[in-house]
């Protein structure tokens, strides 16, 4: 069977932000997997190629392990863990905060420890 294209393929295509929000959370999840194992060289390659892509298209990643919770992060709290009335930070990033341009477009999921 033969195909022929009639029509050239476009120089670019639309795509929305909320699916290149969900990619760059897949990057930022692959690139932790990568990070954790010593024979995952091709998925961080992979990750930082992807990373790449989505910077020049103004995405970033924001990952706040370890950091001071504040209630105005820009993060779901999935759970609070630790009996401490003492200072709270972000213990475990389920998900990444998303930004474009500087802008939320995509909310973190965290884990909050409290000391």
């Amino acid at each position: 069977m033969l195909l022929v294209m009639t029509d050239q393929p476009p120089d670019s295509v639309e795509v929305p932000l909320s699916s290149l929000s969900e990619l760059a959370v897949d990057c930022w999840r692959l690139e932790r997997r990568a990070a954790a194992e010593e024979s995952a060289s091709l998925a961080r390659h992979v990750a930082r190629r992807l990373g790449k892509f989505l910077a020049e298209r103004g995405l970033t990643v924001v990952d706040l392990t370890g950091q001071p919770y504040d209630p105005g992060l820009a993060v779901e709290v999935l759970d609070v863990v630790g009996e401490g009335g003492g200072a709270q930070v972000v213990g475990e990033m389920v998900a990444p905060v998303v930004l474009w341009r500087g802008r939320v477009v995509r909310h973190g999921q965290v884990i909050v420890e409290r000391s």
